[in-house]
């Protein structure tokens, strides 16, 4: 999610995206009070970790799994709530979904460096994750990722847009959804997430979408917007000490616009990561 708001791509994807299984459904994860869905593919002995976006099932990398074969050992999931995944009722911090991802990794490649993947408001969650379990990964690959501090910088560039498109999106998602962004919206909005934090030695692949709509639904959309969007993404990719930062002319979709591109970096990712002295 580009946290201010959602894209209309994104609010499709929640309505009414399928897409033909790519790989089979996972042992159930039991968390406290719910249960986590989880599908698995490939036998490889790389661990591939997915994270999708705000209100996104693990389906949404069905294609970029498939591009990947059989040569690593996908693991994608749904949060609490989302797809098949049960839920306690309760919306959930940053927080709690970090200690969700950990236990899927934990549950799912134990003992393992795992590359992780993530999308949208998933990217944060990876990045974070990376930050606060530095010796659990081996490497990210970040999908147009969220970035902490990037509320700021639009509450800064248009105030009133940003309260706007906020008003437009909870009054379109269902209210699980709308509990979940509310409590991300507090997060965000708090001094702290403008506060730089270092990130871990590990390779990353920062992909990041340039295409400014014809008819902007959100700040994000507009061409003020895409350029704090690509900014925000240089200052995120200047923390890590080596990868790559990629630019595609697409929307913020790009895993399902370009899912070769995307299970491409996968694979770079998991290279350099095992090229390098610590690698898995």
């Amino acid at each position: 999610m580009r946290v201010s708001s959602m894209t209309r791509a994104m609010l499709l994807a929640i309505a009414v995206f399928v897409s033909p299984a790519a790989y089979a459904e996972g042992p159930e994860l039991q968390r406290p009070g719910y249960a986590l869905q989880t599908k698995l593919s490939g036998q490889g002995p790389l661990d591939v970790v997915f994270e999708s976006g705000f209100g996104q099932g693990a389906d949404v990398w069905d294609a970029v799994i498939a591009e990947l074969g059989a040569s690593c050992h996908c693991l994608a999931y749904a949060r609490a709530g989302l797809g098949k995944s049960g839920t306690d009722g309760q919306p959930k911090t940053l927080q709690n979904h970090l200690e969700d991802l950990g236990a899927v990794a934990d549950a799912l490649a134990p003992g393992r460096p795992i590359v992780l993947v993530g999308h949208s408001y998933g990217g944060l969650l990876a990045t974070e994750f990376a930050r606060r379990h530095p010796g659990r990964v081996a490497a990210l690959v970040l999908v147009d990722p969220t970035t902490l501090g990037q509320r700021h910088a639009f509450m800064a560039a248009d105030r009133g847009r940003v309260l706007a498109d906020d008003k437009m999106l909870l009054d379109m998602l269902p209210p699980a959804l709308g509990a979940d962004y509310r409590l991300l919206v507090q997060q965000l909005d708090a001094p702290e997430a403008t506060v730089a934090a270092a990130m871990p030695d590990i390779p990353v692949m920062l992909l990041t979408s340039t295409q400014v709509a014809q008819d902007p639904f959100v700040l994000e959309e507009t061409a003020e917007g895409k350029a704090i969007w690509k900014r925000l993404h240089g200052a995120l990719f200047a923390t890590f000490s080596s990868g790559s930062h990629l630019y595609f002319a697409t929307g913020h979709n790009i895993h399902r616009e370009r899912p070769k591109d995307v299970a491409d970096a996968i694979r770079a990712a998991a290279a350099a990561a095992s090229a390098s002295p610590s690698g898995p």
